[in-house]
């Protein structure tokens, strides 16, 4: 880049005007190198921004305990160019143009894939059923529970051509795909998969039931240790 700043400014000589720039820039040098740092930091955070990753702070409790209030989270936003939408991946979506979601208040959402185009899915006994499969990968689905927005309500879903089927972790406190259906794919920003805050949580994320799910699990298995969850482990601890 310099070379280039010198072979301008040995152009620019050639004239009277160009020489009194030539001599102002060359006083206030230190000015114009930091200017130039600045300039060329701005433009990489807006490339980084607009398509590598962004940052997002989670704002309810939808994903607890995976996602807590006030986590601040990285989402890779360039993923989905190179593989598909997996079922377990944790997405942040624009909520436009989704009907009884749309909202100028809360544009973006964060929830778990459980369907893809075309599934039939089915809320049964605390689990949940692709196309008449209990779904068992990630391990978290075996671990978590799950239930019908309200009583009576509906729990037998076809996923539209286009569209993923998105659940909160915290399944008695998430308006989600049961309330209002699928997601555009085209509305998916990014895959979430790191916690920048806090730091005492800092790392890749990983998955954890509610608190609630856990502590019924524990009296289920006769035991208060068995599920052991750390950022580095998503394996049973049984006893």
């Amino acid at each position: 880049m310099r070379r280039l700043y010198r072979l301008v400014a040995d152009k620019l000589r050639y004239f009277t005007w160009g020489r009194a720039v030539v001599n102002h820039i060359g006083r206030h040098q230190r000015f114009y190198e930091n200017f130039e740092a600045l300039y060329t930091a701005l433009i990489l955070a807006l490339i980084i921004k607009s398509f590598i990753l962004e940052a997002y702070k989670i704002p309810s409790t939808s994903m607890l305990d995976t996602l807590q209030i006030g986590d601040r989270i990285f989402v890779n936003k360039f993923i989905y160019n190179f593989r598909d939408i997996q079922v377990g991946d944790i997405i942040v979506f624009k909520t436009e143009n989704i009907p009884n979601l749309d909202s100028d208040l809360k544009p973006y959402y964060i929830k778990r894939v459980v369907g893809l185009p075309g599934d039939r899915i089915d809320i049964n006994n605390g689990h949940i059923y692709r196309n008449g499969q209990m779904v068992t990968e990630p391990e978290f689905f075996l671990e978590n529970e799950y239930y019908p927005l309200r009583r009576n309500d509906e729990t037998h879903f076809v996923v539209p051509e286009g569209e993923v089927f998105v659940f909160g972790d915290n399944s008695r406190n998430s308006w989600d795909s049961r309330a209002w259906g699928g997601v555009p794919i085209e509305n998916v920003m990014g895959k979430a998969f790191f916690r920048y805050w806090p730091l005492s949580r800092i790392g890749a994320i990983y998955d954890m039931p509610p608190e609630p799910v856990r502590e019924k699990i524990a009296r289920e298995r006769g035991s208060t240790n068995s599920r052991l969850y750390s950022p580095g482990s998503a394996q049973a601890s049984e006893q």
